[in-house]
């Protein structure tokens, strides 16, 4: 056993360069080896990392208007709160009814405030405040009727409407007009 020892020593200090050589490249290969298990679990911790670098730069590059953005969302917010109406306030309710009633000269055969409508489910934000009414007047009063309704304070959906006219003489302008609308409203 001396003597394969022997040789050894001698074949390693006769050809150094190869014999550290030949020990780098199995020490590199082993090492490789022993990395690439983990080249997987790197990569995705590195995507990951980067992800989460990419938001955190669009964050702070996104936050300098944010107090800008915040002002315009709260002043839309409000403006949006104001249009509301409130289902337990009848009698303002209906006095804007009354109010477009008198600007346009037409007059109501009925108005009705049905229960508020939850909008959406589970939601306690916005409510629809329904309403039936049947207004009489001319044509071009109904219109323009129509037209306050569309653009008065309070947001307004019709649901349906129904155009008829009570008598057959023709002289007789008067046009009944059948509205469901619903209102937007606090809960």
């Amino acid at each position: 056993m001396s003597l394969k020892t022997e040789d050894l020593v001698a074949g390693i200090k006769k050809y150094p360069i190869i014999v550290v050589s030949v020990a780098l490249s199995v020490g590199l290969v082993l090492s490789r080896l022993y990395r690439q298990d983990g080249l997987p679990a790197a990569t995705a911790l590195l995507e990951e990392r980067t992800t989460v670098g990419n938001r955190l730069k669009l964050n702070v590059v996104n936050s300098a208007q944010l107090a800008e953005q915040r002002a315009a969302v709260v002043a839309a917010n409000a403006a949006v709160s104001a249009r509301l109406i409130r289902p337990a306030e009848l009698a303002n309710n209906q006095q804007f009814f009354y109010r477009i009633e008198s600007e346009t000269g037409t007059r109501y055969k009925d108005l009705k405030q049905l229960p508020p409508v939850p909008a959406v489910k589970g939601s306690t934000t916005y409510v629809a405040v329904p309403y039936n009414l049947i207004v009489e007047g001319n044509y071009g009063q109904l219109l323009s009727y129509l037209r306050r309704l569309e653009n008065s304070a309070p947001f307004c959906r019709v649901s349906s409407a129904t155009l008829s006219r009570e008598s057959n003489d023709i002289n007789d302008p008067m046009v009944t007009l059948t509205l469901t609308i619903e209102l937007l409203g606090q809960p």
